[in-house]
């Protein structure tokens, strides 16, 4: 193919202009002036491309709806207090306005639903949207039995609800998560559709009550571990850990055998698990309905490492030590509250102890003339952990209204018979006194 430089284009123009390459032609068609104009062309052509597709690409304009929708909640937050198998639910209530921009719009179907939405990061099928997200209807509201004309301004529709207390709360994690939406639609006459979608917050709350005491015995020593936890602990702040280790001395004549702790690491975890729903097209994939695929992941999200801060007592009989810490989440790990999901979503936690302890033999005449046996063990233990929000000084709803008497009281008691007098008459003295 032949390369022509830059310098060699005004000789090619010019070679191209010469009238020995020129057909000799009438004088009304002047065919002299095309190379030229195609020439020019080639040199444009990609210019011109790029204006033709700067003008197909401008925004199109959107006709403007004739009314617009709102939601506004009027009820406190969505607390739901208690665990799912006592909780009375959550009452809550707003309203759905429509302002209406146009002088008259008529309405031909006028409704909103509450849904409950699963959405899971691990789906069967990577492209099917159905596998990714399945919706739960959990009430819809009618607002029209029949089409209705709306004049300009806005139009209120209160509506209410009670959500179960079985329900689970908002959440979301790495693997999943479990949100509740406002969906409300209305159709025009003139088949426009009008949307609006809302999110709710769900949450729940556990109410403190009196710590947890658990037990535990490594054998074949005599150690044994007594935890003392809070029933309950919230994601923000530090809750105390006590511990106390007996049967860590034991007396042999004239020497003590003795447990002392070297160090104690705590370490908080959080578990995850996610059970992947099928869509129906793609049921095939993992045998069959009802059935899914199991996603786990385990992070640490809080722990401490203490190497002092515990007392030890060894004149006491079988020996005592005792420990109180605190601990805390990490910073930034943002713990999410438990959840157990009937549709396969579960967020637990896991308080992770672990004690290294040196067997050392000691003189009863001599308390400092100490030998180490050169044993150690490692004493591990884990404790659940209930990570819930803080219930503060919020009431359940039905706390809130007066008492409901199921059964009607009791009447007041009746006479069984009544007797007029028949005596003497009494005195007006006795008369005045019973006035």
């Amino acid at each position: 193919m032949p390369y022509f430089s830059p310098r060699s284009q005004p000789a090619l123009l010019k070679s191209i202009h010469s009238p020995s390459l020129i057909p000799q032609l009438s004088v009304k068609s002047r065919p002299e002036s095309r190379p030229a104009v195609q020439v020019m062309d080639f040199f444009h052509s990609s210019h011109g491309k790029d204006k033709r597709r700067s003008v197909s690409g401008s925004p199109k304009l959107v006709p403007a709806k004739p009314a617009k929708l709102d939601i506004a909640i009027e009820s406190p937050p969505l607390v739901m207090y208690g665990p799912t198998t006592s909780s009375s639910g959550a009452l809550f209530s707003g309203q759905l306005k429509l302002n209406v921009s146009d002088e008259q719009v008529k309405l031909q179907q006028f409704e909103m639903q509450l849904l409950a939405r699963t959405t899971t990061k691990k789906p069967i099928s990577k492209d099917c949207p159905d596998c990714r997200t399945q919706s739960t209807e959990l009430h819809k509201w009618t607002f029209l039995s029949e089409p209705a004309r709306f004049s300009k301004g806005s139009h209120s529709f209160p509506f209410s609800y009670l959500l179960p207390g079985k329900l689970p709360a908002t959440v979301s994690t790495v693997l999943g998560s479990i949100d509740y939406l406002l969906s409300a639609k209305a159709t025009t006459s003139l088949q426009d559709v009008i949307t609006i979608e809302s999110p709710l917050s769900v949450a729940r709350a556990l109410s403190p009550s009196s710590d947890r005491t658990s037990l535990r015995i490594f054998p074949p020593t005599n150690l044994t571990a007594t935890i003392i936890l809070p029933a309950v602990v919230h994601p923000i702040g530090e809750f105390k850990v006590q511990m106390r280790i007996s049967g860590c001395a034991e007396d042999e004549g004239q020497t003590q055998r003795r447990w002392r702790i070297r160090k104690t690491t705590s370490k908080i975890e959080e578990h995850t698990k996610m059970i992947s729903p099928p869509c129906e097209k793609h049921v095939n994939k993992v045998g069959g309905e009802g059935k899914g695929i199991l996603s786990t992941d385990t992070r640490v999200i809080g722990g401490k490492e203490f190497r002092d801060g515990w007392k030890s007592d060894f004149e006491t009989k079988g020996g005592l030590i005792e420990m109180e810490f605190p601990a805390t989440f990490k910073t930034g790990s943002n713990p999410i509250c438990d959840v157990e999901a009937p549709n396969g979503l579960s967020v637990s936690h896991k308080l992770l102890l672990e004690l290294i302890v040196a067997e050392e033999i000691v003189s009863l005449k001599n308390t400092k003339l100490v030998t180490p046996t050169g044993t150690a063990r490692v004493l591990r233990m884990q404790f659940l952990l209930i990570v819930t929000q803080r219930s503060g000084l919020g009431i359940s709803w039905d706390e809130e209204q007066p008492p409901m008497y199921d059964d009607v009281p009791a009447s007041p008691p009746s006479y069984a018979k009544m007797v007029d007098y028949e005596g003497e008459p009494l005195p007006d003295e006795e008369l005045s006194r019973m006035r």
